[in-house]
């Protein structure tokens, strides 16, 4: 709970420091912006391990294979950091760019959940065959 306090603090100290200087140096608040963005996720990715532990825990217990559960973690992380991405475009100006990255993001998860695709095809023509 800790972190998290730290983490919106930084978060939103970041984002107020870069305002301020959005009207003098609009590369310099980019700047501000990602660097605020960089520490956000480097504190978000020490939570990672205990997530990742506690996700291997539910899928154990499920019985599911890590084939079958492994493309849905990695299309929620696809999601994320192509959301980061695609907004961080749209602050630099680049609403065009941020569209693209979102849709190859898409396209990226869709590609990640193929396995999954193909094990619900395959346990349909199991029950059918």
């Amino acid at each position: 709970m800790d972190l998290t306090f730290k983490v919106v603090a930084a978060g939103v100290c970041a984002a107020l420091l870069a305002l301020v200087v959005r009207r003098h140096n609009a590369e310099l608040a980019l700047c501000l912006t990602l660097a605020g963005c960089a520490a956000v996720l480097a504190a978000a990715l020490g939570l990672a391990g205990g997530l990742r532990d506690a996700l291997e825990r539910a899928r154990e217990m499920s019985g599911l294979s890590g084939a079958l559960f492994s493309p849905v973690v990695k299309c929620a992380a696809i999601g994320v950091v192509c959301r980061i991405g695609s907004d961080e475009c749209r602050d630099a100006g680049s609403s065009a760019l941020g569209s693209a990255l979102e849709f190859a993001g898409a396209l990226a998860a869709l590609w990640t959940a193929l396995p999954l695709l193909s094990a619900l095809l395959d346990t349909i023509e199991g029950v059918t065959g």
